[in-house]
């Protein structure tokens, strides 16, 4: 998920586990621990690939939040002395903001890796919300400005919180019964038979949903509504290639692109370069995580350090909100 989403997430936990000892600076602290896990997004790696693929990694895993807990906790009973009066329940508030940090990530898209160091496959994901969705981020927003605001009738402020809290979870809940209705629609459909199959809400919502679906040689990807029966909409297929044509070596960075989007991936040849792309996010032929990784010229095809492909915001935009409401208004 987004910054303000993991902050305002963390900020709400420590909301209502700290609030009636610290008040609304519980607010802070969430949101700053909350935030922590993403720092591993500044660690500078040469190659665009890597800085995707090793995102939600080790600072992500439960094993590495859990051992890292008491120190933090530590660090904030230093600065927040009022804190440390209560070490278990601080303690205990540091580990769920974090856990819950990756647990949230991890039901996005492109999940997280929150078993690391363990070699248990690619990252763990069961898409419910989309990386960014309003309804969800505002409700955790509404909680930490009750808490804020009611600073002078605390126990209402806390309660009001706990109550978004606790929407918030019902909401996300929506979206795994989302998932999996979805995916039920979807592996009965006869566009989509024999084909592993990826769900997921698209931008903003969680009324319309994108089927991806991937073979051996083909591909597909569409748009189904949980306000209609009908089938898959909208639905564009094309060939898909599960291997680099014609290039002996593969980079390490392009194999761990096929092993971060668990399959959901097709190689291709674009102006005289070999490119890869991931299937998951975007809508055909448009993806946003498409890299160049070799040239076609009269040698054959040579690696080249991999390059990610620019795609304006108003192409990607185009490719899919308008087919979102042609979705919602009804079937084909």
């Amino acid at each position: 998920m987004d910054s303000v989403t993991q902050f305002a997430l963390g900020a709400s936990i420590a909301g209502a586990m700290l609030g009636p000892r610290v008040g609304a600076k519980a607010l802070l602290i969430g949101g700053i621990v909350g935030t922590l896990p993403d720092l591993d997004s500044f660690i500078p790696l040469s190659d665009p690939i890597d800085n995707i693929t090793y995102h939600r990694g080790f600072s992500h895993s439960v094993f590495v939040q859990t051992l890292v807990s008491p120190l933090v906790a530590f660090a904030i009973g230093k600065i927040v002395p009022e804190t440390w009066e209560d070490k278990k329940r601080l303690f205990l508030t540091v580990w769920i903001i974090l856990i819950t940090h990756s647990l949230l990530d991890s039901l996005t898209t492109y999940g997280t890796q929150i078993f690391w160091p363990l070699n248990v496959g690619p990252p763990i994901a069961l898409p419910a919300i989309f990386i960014i969705d309003p309804v969800y981020t505002l409700m955790l927003l509404a909680g930490m400005a009750a808490i804020f605001f009611g600073r002078k009738t605390k126990g209402k402020g806390l309660r009001a919180n706990r109550v978004l809290l606790a929407a918030s979870c019902a909401y996300l809940t929506m979206g795994l019964a989302g998932n999996a209705f979805v995916s039920s629609r979807a592996a009965a459909s006869p566009q989509f038979q024999d084909m592993r199959i990826h769900v997921q809400p698209t931008p903003f919502n969680l009324l319309v949903w994108q089927v991806t679906g991937v073979s051996d040689s083909k591909m597909a990807t569409g748009l189904t509504s949980l306000l209609h029966d009908c089938d898959i909409q909208h639905v564009v297929t094309a060939d898909r290639s599960g291997s680099p044509i014609d290039l002996e070596t593969v980079p390490d960075s392009v194999k761990r692109l096929e092993w971060f989007t668990d399959g959901f991936y097709s190689y291709g040849v674009e102006n005289g370069e070999q490119t890869i792309s991931d299937l998951r996010i975007g809508y055909y032929p448009s993806y946003p995580f498409s890299f160049k990784i070799a040239e076609v010229n009269g040698s054959g095809t040579v690696s080249i350090p991999p390059e990610r492909i620019r795609i304006s915001y108003e192409t990607r935009a185009g490719d899919i909100f308008g087919l979102i409401g042609e979705t919602l208004d009804g079937c084909n």
